[in-house]
This record gives C-alpha cells, sequence and structure tokens, in this order.
C-alpha cells in the first residue's frame, strides 16, 4: 500500500480496509491518513456487512438478517460477526455475477453501480 501511495500522491485514493488486518501497521497508516489530505481510510467492522448493507443483492432475507444480526448469529457456530457475514455473502451470492470469495475481488464489485451502492452505504454512516 505504502508504494502505491507514493506512485499516485496526487490523487484521490480511498482505503477500505478490516483493520485486523494490517493492525501491526496502524500507526505507520494513521501518520498518512492524518498527513495526506487525497487519502481516505474507512475501516468498517466487515467489508462484507458494507456489501450485504449495500442492497445490492436485492435479498428480503439479508435486510431482515441485517435489521437484528443478533437474532441470526449462533456464537458456537461464528467466532466473529465478520466470519458470519462472510458466510452469508459467499451463500447469498453464490452462482450470481456478484459471486463472493474472500481470496480475490470478483469484478463485478468494482462496477460503477455496484461501486455507488457501496460508497452510498458508506455515506450513510458519515457525520459532519
Amino acid at each position: 500500500m505504502f508504494s502505491y501511495l507514493k506512485a499516485h500522491k496526487d490523487e484521490k485514493i480511498l482505503v477500505i480496509a478490516d483493520g485486523a488486518a494490517f493492525g501491526p501497521e496502524m500507526d505507520r497508516v494513521l501518520q498518512l491518513v492524518q498527513t495526506r489530505e487525497n487519502l481516505t481510510l474507512y475501516l468498517p467492522e466487515s467489508f462484507e456487512w458494507l456489501v450485504l448493507s449495500s442492497g445490492i443483492l436485492k435479498d428480503t432475507e439479508v435486510v431482515q438478517i441485517l435489521q437484528t444480526p443478533s437474532d441470526y448469529i449462533d456464537s458456537k457456530e461464528y467466532f466473529s460477526w465478520e466470519r458470519y457475514f462472510t458466510a452469508l455473502l459467499i451463500e447469498k451470492a453464490a452462482g450470481t455475477y456478484l459471486n463472493y470469495t474472500k481470496k480475490t475481488l470478483n469484478k463485478a464489485y468494482l462496477s460503477d453501480s455496484t461501486k455507488n451502492a457501496i460508497l452510498g452505504q458508506m455515506m450513510k454512516g458519515k457525520t459532519e
């Protein structure tokens, strides 16, 4: 990430990440965010939750689950809510153009309509 930022220092950059994924580098990342006006860092509880809550799947069961997740998440089966949301997204997107895996991001998630839906969900939680 750091070499990418150097190469694109004059472009606006949005980084969406799970804080646990780069925890040891957090101090360095915070320094970058504080010193660069072109860099925005977004750390949702779960990237998969963000995708599910964006509405791109058009699934009524997902909407119900997101309203009261604790009614659906069994802590005996899932170590964390993030793991539950990952499993849910994989299940709900399977066999669709939005097929999801943690290993690589499906290019369908980079289409304008999908990106805009996810960015719209991110803006809902933004406070001015």
